[in-house]
């Protein structure tokens, strides 16, 4: 009876393991079909979107090629889109605004049918972790006017998605082997079952690991990213306790000149007066070459408050174009409030320098400034793009202290744009623009720097 009695028990956990088994599929089932209902639901609100505003996108793109430009910054404005391009029958981009987007999508057959019927065709396309929504139009001669923008939710979905299905299948693969190891019949084959099931089980610890070891390197990835720029701000820590001593005695210096200088223009004949003038004017420049580098060095304190980027940007602008009236800019994005917390003062001297270089680049190119904002759900991404020349050939591609290009130039704008945003928890980065010119993307967290 003994026999009977260890069969009914195995077959009974057996069968709870399975009841626990069927459960594990139906929640996996049940986050697949979650997924899906997201997804589609981020297309048919992007689609919305943009057959709500298709009558006048058809209007102005009906005029050719030509009205291209004008449809993409009317998309932009209207955030329908992050990146505009238009798309030849091969795949090709032949247009683009503000750049390409890297995406790798072309339509399949459900979209071409809604195409070819003049409809517009939503699609999703992931390249590594971001992920876009893409809306089609079409065009004449078989173009496509192609409107991608970022899905932060869909990224957040598929990270947290990646999480869940490893542990689902965590679980199934450990039930899976309880199982057997339960029904397997004592005795001799008992050992190959186990083999068996050992088997199956270094298997799915062997794919585990191999996960442990892809986050484990991320991680490690993301760890030396932090102590390289950890070593960068102690080395910049002692330099400025350097520079600051240094920096007194240049001040303490050109006072003495100064003082010299203007007794010598006083009391000299007028050939000394040029040259007396001419010794005032260069401790001028050097006095401000002093108290920039000073603001460079200096330790900031924020006091944080709600901050319009929208009212800021427009009056650094209006500022900055004083004097190079010929230059036009664009605000997109910032017609309504665009409110974060920060040091409005600091924020702002940040911004007119950031400004300040677009201008003047506009000046010597194509003569147009753009400022672009884009919400995130807890941040703020700000755009200054010029098309003026660009960045030379040898720029570094990060923004570095004393690199200018711009005679008379110290090459500490950007530099210092970068530290105030780095202070507010933001990031700051400098981009090559297509076809032309330049790009700086100001990141700031919406609710200011983390404590």
């Amino acid at each position: 009876m003994a026999e009977p009695g260890r069969r009914s028990l195995r077959l009974g956990a057996a069968l709870a393991l399975a009841v626990v088994a069927l459960f594990e599929v139906l929640a996996l089932a049940h986050g697949v079909r979650s997924a899906r209902r997201l997804r589609a639901r981020v297309a048919q609100d992007a689609a919305r979107r943009v057959e709500a505003a298709r009558p006048a996108l058809d209007a102005v793109l009906a005029r050719g090629r030509g009205a291209w430009d004008e449809a993409a910054g009317a998309a932009l404005e209207q955030g329908l889109a992050s990146e505009v391009e238009v798309i030849d029958g091969d795949g090709s981009v032949v247009f683009s605004r503000p750049h390409v987007a890297p995406v790798a999508h072309r339509p399949g057959e459900p979209e071409r049918r809604e195409l070819a019927a003049g409809r517009s065709a939503t699609a999703l396309s992931r390249e590594g972790p971001e992920l876009r929504v893409l809306t089609y139009l079409p065009l004449r001669a078989g173009q496509l006017f192609r409107l991608a923008s970022r899905a932060p939710d869909l990224e957040d979905e598929a990270r947290e998605w990646q999480t869940v299905l490893l542990g689902h299948a965590a679980a199934l693969s450990a039930l899976a082997l309880a199982v057997v190891l339960v029904l397997w019949p004592r005795g001799a084959p008992a050992a190959a079952a186990s083999d068996g099931a050992l088997t199956a089980y270094e298997v799915a610890m062997g794919r585990l690991r191999d996960r442990g070891q892809e986050l484990s390197d991320r991680y490690q990835e993301q760890t030396e990213r932090m102590e390289a720029r950890l070593r960068e701000l102690e080395a910049m820590a002692r330099a400025g306790e350097l520079t600051a001593g240094i920096v007194h005695e240049v001040r303490n210096g050109l006072g003495t000149i100064v003082g010299y200088a203007r007794l010598l223009e006083r009391g000299a004949r007028e050939k000394g007066s040029k040259e007396a003038r001419a010794i005032l004017d260069e401790c001028a420049t050097l006095e401000t070459v002093v108290r920039r580098f000073t603001d460079f060095v200096k330790l900031e304190k924020l006091q944080l408050a709600d901050t319009d980027l929208g009212a800021l940007a427009a009056r650094v602008v209006a500022r900055e174009r004083h004097g190079h009236e010929a230059v036009t800019a664009r605000l997109l994005g910032l017609d309504t409030p665009v409110v974060v917390r920060a040091d409005e003062e600091l924020l702002e001297r940040a911004l007119e320098n950031v400004v300040r270089n677009a201008v003047q680049a506009a000046a010597a190119g194509g003569g147009h400034v753009e400022l672009r904002a884009e919400r995130g759900p807890n941040a703020v991404a700000l755009h200054v793009e010029d098309d003026g020349p660009g960045l030379a050939d040898d720029h570094p591609g990060h923004v570095r202290p004393f690199y200018t290009t711009r005679p008379g130039g110290l090459g500490l704008g950007l530099p210092l744009a970068r530290k105030i945003v780095l202070l507010h928890g933001g990031e700051l980065s400098l981009e090559r623009r297509v076809p032309k010119g330049a790009r700086v993307v100001l990141r700031l967290p919406a609710d200011g720097p983390a404590r």
